[in-house]
């Protein structure tokens, strides 16, 4: 039964370490966004509100010297204002900085981009460095946007571990979102992560975890 143990912990580890070896292999979030503060509310900074389905995705992804954005606005029933549905008017972000670049999908608005001041403070205190706008009533349900975020330090991780969840502003929204005299134009809503590929040292360091494992094996049936 060791030798089993060990054996399995060893080969278990050879594959960790090797996925860990491999260049071109990345680490990739993925966030979905369900949960919006309720403008339905006297408190419609801090009260949410999740819904059973979402209405976009977002995943972060290393590319060389940088990451890559791409940001989905789902075709969903949350209320709209209009038939022409809801519309993603901004992406907020929590990262290093770096230069952005629109690559694919929805143009980007002026002013997108990182405060090189005091990071900007949204609902319920959520601060960040990153205000991403896109052209006004352009991103539609069914659209899908793809950026560029490169610089020195700039990867998936380091927006995952920043310790603010990403946040968009879903514009064209209707009662009973849009407030009192439907004067309010848009929702926050805070991203969730559903998915994430570790980093190649995250492998390593399993891969090394398991190996000892099979070694203490070992010397316990030596």
């Amino acid at each position: 039964m060791i030798k089993l143990v060990r054996r399995t912990a060893v080969a278990a580890g050879i594959a960790a370490l090797s996925l860990a070896s491999n260049a071109s292999w990345a680490a990739s979030y993925t966030y979905d966004f369900k949960t919006f503060f309720d403008t339905s509310t006297i408190l419609d900074l801090l009260d949410t509100k999740t819904l059973s389905y979402s209405v976009a995705t977002l995943n972060i992804a290393d590319i060389t010297g940088g990451v890559q954005l791409t940001l989905s606005q789902l075709a969903n029933p949350f209320p709209a204002k209009t038939s022409s549905g809801t519309f993603i008017e901004a992406l907020w972000l929590s990262g290093p900085n770096g230069t952005l670049a629109s690559t694919s999908g929805t143009g980007l608005a002026a002013g997108s981009g990182y405060s090189w001041l005091l990071p900007l403070i949204k609902d319920a205190g959520y601060t960040y460095q990153w205000n991403i706008d896109f052209a006004t009533g352009k991103f539609a349900e069914g659209t899908t946007s793809t950026l560029t975020i490169k610089g020195s330090g700039v990867n998936a991780a380091a927006f995952a571990k920043a310790g603010t969840v990403p946040m968009l502003n879903l514009g064209n929204i209707g009662s009973p979102y849009n407030g009192l005299l439907g004067l309010n134009n848009e929702v926050h809503f805070i991203g969730k992560l559903q998915a994430s590929v570790p980093e190649p040292a995250t492998y390593a360091l399993m891969g090394l975890g398991l190996i000892g494992i099979a070694a203490a094996a070992r010397r316990r049936a030596a």
